[in-house]
């Protein structure tokens, strides 16, 4: 994670990188650029508290669902971690809403297309199983996304990156980050969701 000042915003510039996450109360902005990966901006207007989380899911999940599936166990770690720095600053999950990116491909990172729409099934099954609201989502195409989210406000700036050649170095860290996550793929066991 990079934190910034310097920058055209006026305000603290928190930039993710993959496998990482943020929560914060205060006027920033946190960002990142995604392909393969997925990203989870989570905001409790009550308590005007937002988070971003940047991670995949390495590995198709199968027919029995998440809650049964070790692969899904890195996401629920992931999406729980998120929400308990989301806690840990006075917000509730029970208030939150959620937004989703990602899971671009082929070609952008080393994820089939099948651990793509798995991705995005896992979401949609996360959200349901939390009854966490989703407010909007920008899922699949072939586009990376920068991401501009004001966790203060909960407002967000999306914009599709063309080229190549632009954010090569995120381009290299997701590469990087997706490898590492499905050579670990195996190292989680059970998990159980809160009711």
């Amino acid at each position: 994670m990079i934190r910034t000042d310097r920058n055209r915003f006026g305000k603290t510039l928190f930039i993710l990188y993959p496998g990482e996450y943020l929560a914060r109360s205060d006027d920033c902005l946190i960002a990142t650029v995604v392909s393969a990966c997925i990203v989870v901006c989570l905001y409790d207007p009550v308590k005007r508290i937002g988070g971003m989380g940047h991670f995949i899911v390495p590995g198709s999940i199968g027919t029995e669902g998440i809650v049964a599936d070790t692969i899904a166990a890195h996401g629920i770690a992931s999406m729980e971690l998120l929400i308990g720095e989301i806690v840990k600053l006075g917000g509730d999950r029970r208030s939150c809403r959620a937004t989703l990116f990602g899971a671009a491909g082929p070609g952008r990172g080393e994820a089939s297309m099948d651990v793509l729409q798995s991705n995005i099934r896992f979401l949609h099954e996360y959200f349901s199983i939390e009854r966490i609201a989703v407010a909007k989502q920008d899922l699949g195409g072939t586009a990376r996304r920068k991401i501009f989210f004001h966790p203060e406000s909960g407002s967000l700036f999306r914009r599709f990156l063309i080229k190549n050649n632009d954010h090569s170095e995120f381009v290299r860290l997701e590469k990087e980050y997706i490898a590492a996550a499905f050579g670990s793929a195996d190292t989680f066991g059970k998990v159980l969701l809160f009711d």
